[in-house]
């Protein structure tokens, strides 16, 4: 009997390809005509003042200025912006009335509004709505109303 030999087969070896790093899908629009939220602005009357107010006092960002034009957006570049305009009509600048409310998300609403207290802004009292959000409402040198928002929200 002849001896049979085994055929011993080897398989190619295998190429390791780097897979290309997740792209993140770009943030979905509001609508077909609104992609989202831009900024959201105030006029200013004394525009030294108002800039100590929302970068020192509340110490946001500054995103992007045009100092000379007196415009300044508070915030993140690419994310929604709160944005300061100087009031530079001769007329006085109109008494706030009816003004959109920027809310700004805070860990803990009564600590933030209690330190603003101690900085001397003006402030109202502390609301709850039992599950879903604490807020607490002040105010910019100028009167222009602002809140702090604590999600209370859990969900199921």
């Amino acid at each position: 009997m002849s001896a049979m030999k085994k055929r011993v087969t080897r398989k190619p070896a295998r190429k390791t390809t780097r897979r290309a790093a997740h792209k993140p899908a770009p943030p979905p629009t509001w609508t077909a005509r609104v992609k989202r939220l831009s900024t959201v602005w105030y006029y200013v009357s004394d525009w030294e003042r108002a800039k100590k107010f929302y970068g020192e006092i509340l110490g946001l960002p500054v995103a992007f200025a045009m100092e000379q034009d007196g415009w300044l957006e508070y915030g993140k570049v690419g994310q929604p912006t709160l944005a300061i305009n100087r009031w530079a009509r001769v007329e006085p600048m109109p008494p706030p009335q009816n003004d959109g409310i920027a809310v700004l998300e805070v860990e803990n609403v009564r600590a933030f509004i209690d330190d603003l207290r101690a900085r001397g802004v003006r402030c109202d009292d502390v609301e709850e709505i039992p599950g879903t959000v604490i807020l607490g409402t002040f105010y910019d040198p100028d009167g222009h109303r602002l809140q702090a928002a604590q999600s209370l929200y859990v969900p199921s």
